[in-house]
């Protein structure tokens, strides 16, 4: 069973780019250009992993998490990625950490590398 990952990023040619990846590597992949819609699909859908952009309309990458984490179960945690280029390294490490992102990685993300972690981070 392919594993389920959802992707939110404003830029929609970058996350487009990281879906046909990660369908190619067999990923059920799922998309939100905002927050909202991101919230939507992690409640609709329960992906495995989200890769989120911190910098979205609708509710940031931070919020996001934040949810994702205060609605999970003891029985499953969803791997979350923080993808961003907005601020200084150390405050996004510490704002990242906050909102208890596993990994966060400076844009332009290099999509191997992500898969790579996201694999290893889902399948134990």
């Amino acid at each position: 069973m392919p594993k389920k990952l959802l992707l939110a990023d404003d830029d929609v040619n970058a996350m487009a780019a990281a879906a046909v990846f990660f369908e190619s590597h067999n990923f059920e992949v799922r998309t939100a250009t905002d927050g909202i819609t991101a919230l939507r699909w992690f409640s609709t859908w329960q992906p495995d992993a989200v890769i989120l952009d911190i910098d979205m309309p609708g509710a940031s990458g931070y919020e996001v998490a934040r949810h994702v984490r205060s609605t999970e179960s003891s029985g499953k945690r969803t791997l979350l990625v923080a993808v961003t280029g907005a601020m200084p390294p150390r405050e996004v490490a510490a704002r990242c950490y906050q909102a208890c992102f596993d990994l966060h990685v400076a844009k332009p993300a290099e999509v191997k590398s992500l898969a790579e972690f996201v694999i290893l981070g889902i399948t134990g």
